[in-house]
């Protein structure tokens, strides 16, 4: 049986060589490692399954077919996400690109309904993240490690080296924002502020 690698802290690096060598087995702890994370980012705007699994499969084919490149990185938390940011962007322009067309092709006013709130629904978390990157570095760093890492108050502060208080401060303070921000920028319904409310401890 092939020995498990290990991928904390330091040896991660050695893990990307590995893989970098066409380590298959390297390259499934790296999958296993992110997988979760990166589904809960990409469903937060998706909210689809099917695409999440999608779009997860797109950025992981990517990193092995690049990965001459892994030893290279100085972030490779960050690299995957800038994976992730732009298939979740051309996502949603492919989805706007569809509404466009399906609106050309009904001539019935109702038959666009469905799609009509498909769109608009994606067009809300779009702005989430327009929302997201306008906030201070620190607070959006505090609820991007809550976003994307799922991590406590506890372990953020330990992340971070500040107090929990002040941790949780910021996470108000930037899920206040986001929700001011969005309100300020489109009809948000219900579903979206109890969305929201879901980074609020």
């Amino acid at each position: 049986m092939a020995e498990k690698r290990n991928i904390n802290g330091e040896n991660e690096q050695q893990l990307l060589q590995w893989v970098a060598n066409g380590d298959r087995l390297a390259f499934e702890q790296l999958y296993e490692q992110y997988e979760g994370a990166l589904e809960k980012y990409v469903f937060f705007i998706t909210r689809s399954k099917e695409v999440t699994e999608e779009i997860i499969q797109d950025i992981f084919i990517s990193v092995w077919k690049k990965r001459e490149k892994l030893p290279t990185l100085t972030n490779f938390r960050g690299y995957l996400y800038q994976i992730a940011r732009n298939r979740v962007i051309t996502y949603l322009r492919s989805l706007k690109a569809r509404y466009k067309i399906v609106e050309l092709d009904h001539a019935e006013p109702g038959s666009l309904q469905t799609a009509d709130h498909r769109i608009l629904y994606d067009q809300y978390f779009k702005m989430v993240l327009e929302a997201i990157e306008r906030l201070p570095e620190r607070k959006r760093q505090v609820f991007n490690l809550s976003l994307e890492e799922d991590l406590t108050l506890d372990e953020m502060a330990q992340r971070l080296d500040l107090s929990k208080s002040t941790v949780k401060q910021h996470l108000y303070s930037a899920t206040a924002s986001i929700r001011e921000y969005l309100h300020k920028h489109g009809d948000i319904t219900s579903t979206l502020l109890i969305f929201i409310s879901l980074w609020e401890y």
